[in-house]
């Protein structure tokens, strides 16, 4: 629930494991979920189900599963990457608390919220041990203001690199995503060929799908569209928050295949995906966007 990792001067001091210290820096989202109690072990009706607390602790996963039912985890596990996005978790009861679901904590606060989770899952979630950093400095003479990559996790030769955005709002506003795609992708093949760099969506999850499916919220405003529009020209793959819970879900019920450095791989080695959501993968072909099952 509370975990470790280092600071480094640059991407490749990540990637080499040269760390500015040997001091670990501890992060957690307990603070500001505030769902479980930690003296007392005891999850409470402010827990929206994300998994972070639970996902390398056996005891707080049968403790979870007796809060929240035996069936909870196995139920995302069953129905996630199957052609339908998914329910976003909720609390149990509407307490005065300012996160009543997971969409709406990865919703606002991206570096309190949405990067210390997304970064706690990934880092508990690959097939071998890890070593995940958040804000590393990427450096780029080629551009005005230097950058911090929010997050990076190496899994042997293999670096998962991912940029986070509370919403497809958010991401819009100033369309910042497609320069930290091109400045730091030029800077992480210095260091390293064998990579996936991907932009984090939090929010509402349907803001993400194709316009032509009858459940997409993103066409007000034809944001989708646009973000869509601007992924192709720019070759960036993107991810939903909603989609790394259901990886995680189906690693906790026992899917070696779903460690997130293998599932990740996999997906996004096909040039044809340009995104995975809860329902599954996005493939573009012939100018036409279609949901793939996994």
């Amino acid at each position: 629930m509370i975990y470790n990792y280092k600071k480094y001067k640059n991407i490749d001091d990540f990637v080499n494991n040269i760390p500015k210290s040997i001091r670990n820096e501890q992060f957690t989202i307990l603070h500001k979920c505030c769902g479980l109690d930690i003296k007392k072990q005891m999850f409470n009706n402010n827990c929206f189900a994300c998994l972070f607390c639970i996902v390398n602790n056996k005891e707080l996963q049968d403790l979870f599963a007796c809060y929240r039912g035996a069936d909870f985890i196995s139920n995302i596990n069953n129905n996630s990457f199957c052609g339908e996005i998914i329910d976003s978790p909720k609390t149990i009861s509407g307490l005065k608390h300012p996160y009543s679901s997971f969409e709406k904590f990865t919703s606002v606060d991206e570096t309190t919220n949405i990067q210390p989770w997304v970064a706690g899952i990934i880092n508990n979630t690959c097939s071998c041990p890890n070593r995940a950093g958040m804000e590393i400095p990427i450096f780029n003479l080629d551009y005005d203001r230097n950058g911090r990559l929010d997050i990076g996790v190496m899994c042997n030769d293999y670096l998962i690199a991912i940029e986070t955005k509370t919403t497809l709002d958010d991401a819009l506003a100033d369309e910042r995503f497609i320069e930290q795609y091109h400045k730091y992708t030029i800077e992480i093949e210095k260091s390293i060929k064998k990579y996936v760099y991907l932009t984090l969506i939090g929010g509402r999850e349907s803001d993400l799908l194709p316009v032509q499916y009858p459940h997409c919220t993103g066409i007000i405003g034809d944001k989708t569209s646009r973000f869509y529009s601007k992924i192709d020209k720019n070759g960036i793959k993107f991810i939903s928050a909603n989609a790394l819970l259901c990886i995680c879900a189906k690693f906790l019920s026992g899917n070696e295949n779903f460690a997130c450095d293998k599932i990740l791989s996999k997906v996004f080695e096909d040039k044809n995906c340009i995104g995975l959501l809860s329902c599954g993968k996005i493939i573009r072909n012939n100018n036409k966007y279609t949901i793939e099952k996994l």
